[in-house]
């Protein structure tokens, strides 16, 4: 009997409580809490990073800031290349800015299976001599 009172009273405490302090309520966020990176993570020399993922069969890039948090894109494109099972040649795409500075896109849609060696290439225009490659497992 005990029992059933202590949960009883447990029961009406937890009733109690306020919705703004429940723990499925959302932190706060800060400037200086480090944000999530959307699909797969590539860190960079210069402590920046990309996350690359596949939206509706096409290739996506954002850039991050150190505290992985987007940022303004510092290339001015980025080149893609694959190897696939059904030709000789790997696929290969281009990404160019897609509205948001901070985001890159590919016109190109991509076949599956999403799953094999990416290298990735940023350029910038305005410095000609510039590349920054990549090579990652990607599985998208």
């Amino acid at each position: 009997m005990k029992r059933l009172a202590i949960l009883a009273c447990l029961a009406a405490l937890l009733a109690g409580v306020p919705s703004g302090l429940a723990d499925d309520a959302p932190a706060p966020q800060g400037k200086d809490e480090v944000g999530k990176i959307a699909g797969t993570p590539v860190a960079r020399d210069n402590g920046t990073w990309l996350g690359i993922e596949l939206k509706d069969n096409n290739f996506v890039m954002t850039f991050y800031n150190a505290k992985k948090k987007p940022m303004a894109a510092d290339a001015t494109s980025a080149v893609f290349w694959w190897p696939v099972n059904y030709q000789p040649l790997p696929e290969r795409t281009q990404l160019t800015p897609a509205g948001e500075p901070s985001v890159f896109s590919s016109p190109r849609a991509i076949k599956p299976p999403h799953s094999f060696k990416l290298h990735i290439t940023l350029l910038d225009q305005a410095r000609p001599d510039y590349a920054e490659s990549f090579v990652v497992d990607f599985s998208g």
